[in-house]
């Protein structure tokens, strides 16, 4: 019994621990913020400097200013002012914010700013439609001029090809009369050649029919001899 005892309180101290390790892990998570470490910074600073500090000390004005200067959004001033207004902030002290620096600001209410937006934003769509109907009629303009230029130009190509063709069916009729004129030349120069020719062939052909009858005349002599 006494090691059962001793088992059941060993794993149940380790449970435990792990347990409360969990939570504290997720506490500080929640709790693990700039803000907050700030915060603290800020008592522990006002605490030092009220209670451990002397009097001439706190007088110092090279150590406490009157005047602080910073530079911080607008943005976040208006975050902040608005916190404080509706009282979102953790502060023991609030700050006090005067009228100048809510003039400065320009604060007004969130339907306020909501309104305008919406205005802003009807002003800026009818403005893009408007825009949108100028830009599609230039187009369709632009378009049409383009197709009527488009056509010009290929009339104007289609006359100019026409005209090269014309041109073109000459100079092959041209060049086909030529061609016909230089056979016909050519011709006429081989009759001429062959007119020439004949009485020579007929002078060579004499020739020869005299040289074969002198042959023949030869051979019968020699066959009446034998």
């Amino acid at each position: 019994m006494t090691i059962l005892l001793a088992t059941f309180t060993f794993f149940t101290v380790i449970y435990l621990m792990n347990l409360f390790i969990g939570l504290l892990n997720l506490a500080i998570d929640d709790y693990n913020k700039e803000e907050e470490f700030l915060l603290q910074k800020a008592q522990i600073i006002m605490e030092i400097e009220i209670f451990y500090m002397l009097p001439w000390q706190r007088n110092n004005n090279k150590w406490f200013p009157d005047w602080i200067y910073y530079d911080i959004p607008v943005t976040e001033i208006r975050k902040l002012i608005n916190a404080i207004d509706n009282e979102q902030t953790v502060f023991n002290y609030p700050p006090i914010i005067s009228e100048k620096l809510r003039k400065l600001v320009v604060l007004t209410n969130e339907e306020e700013q909501n309104n305008k937006l919406e205005k802003q934003i009807e002003q800026t769509k009818d403005e893009f439609t408007k825009q949108n109907v100028e830009l599609k009629q230039h187009i369709k303009e632009e378009l049409t001029k383009q197709n009527v230029e488009l056509k010009q130009q290929m009339e104007r190509i289609m006359k100019y090809i026409g005209i090269e063709q014309d041109n073109e069916n000459e100079e092959e009729q041209d060049n086909k009369e030529q061609d016909n004129k230089e056979e016909q030349d050519n011709e006429l120069e081989q009759i001429e050649q062959t007119k020439e020719e004949l009485p020579r062939q007929n002078v060579s052909l004499k020739q020869q029919m005299d040289k074969l009858s002198q042959q023949m005349e030869n051979i019968m002599e020699l066959l009446k001899k034998n």
